[in-house]
């Protein structure tokens, strides 16, 4: 069973453990591949959709771990029951709808030891709600697969109050990896300034609402080269 780098992570930063959760697991495979490591005992392998759920259980036979498995069908962490995984994965959904789940299932949530959230897009929505919701982040991650970055989270709700995470560039950087100065760090600010410049050179126009969006856009890429000049250089 081949790994791509992306999940690859996913393993590295599951904490150990007896139980962890896949919430949309697709092929199983993280789940497969922890197993095998002995990092977890048990797995409970979830997804809104019969076919996904389906492969998993037919990869999880063949790599000889289906019987420490559970499958399960529904949405989101509507297959559990508060307390019963030590902790979860979220990997590869919206960074949008990972928000929508978190919120609407509070008191799974607040069992957890840990959740591992891995976006697939707007990792500054999911981040922004992360700092303004009582969520510690123990550790981020990034990670380059061909053309494309992810960002991981590993993170866990607190009881107590956390202190308020610096907001960075509109959350587009966290505060971990510039602490880390991570390798990848400056490569992705750059990406980024490339991906806003793209978006400014099709805002045309002299109404109000061009020139506001157009000074957002300024000021983010000012902003993402001043980290990376501070920080990086």
């Amino acid at each position: 069973m081949d790994l791509s780098k992306r999940l690859q992570k996913v393993s590295e930063m599951v904490p150990m453990c007896h139980t962890v959760a896949d919430i949309g697991t697709d092929h199983g495979f993280a789940l497969i591949s922890l197993l095998k490591l002995g990092k977890i005992e048990k797995g409970i392998a979830s997804d809104n959709k019969a076919m996904p759920l389906e492969k998993a259980r037919r990869n999880a036979e063949e790599e000889g771990q289906s019987e420490v498995m559970s499958f399960r069908l529904g949405s989101g962490f509507e297959t559990l029951e508060p307390g019963e995984a030590n902790g979860a994965i979220l990997a590869g959904m919206g960074g949008i709808l990972m928000v929508e789940l978190l919120e609407s299932a509070q008191p799974v949530v607040e069992k957890f030891e840990f959740l591992l959230l891995q976006p697939a897009q707007n990792p500054e929505i999911l981040r922004k709600y992360l700092y303004q919701n009582n969520f510690e982040i123990m550790d981020e991650e990034l990670v380059q697969e061909e053309r494309r970055f992810y960002e991981y989270f590993l993170v866990r709700k607190s009881k107590k109050d956390v202190d308020i995470y610096p907001s960075i560039c509109e959350y587009s950087i966290g505060s971990i990896l510039l602490e880390k100065k991570h390798p990848l760090l400056q490569v992705y600010i750059e990406s980024k300034i490339q991906e806003l410049a793209i978006i400014s050179e099709k805002i045309h126009g002299t109404t109000e609402n061009a020139k506001i969006k157009m000074e957002r856009l300024n000021y983010k890429m000012r902003e993402l080269r001043r980290v990376k000049d501070e920080y990086l250089c």
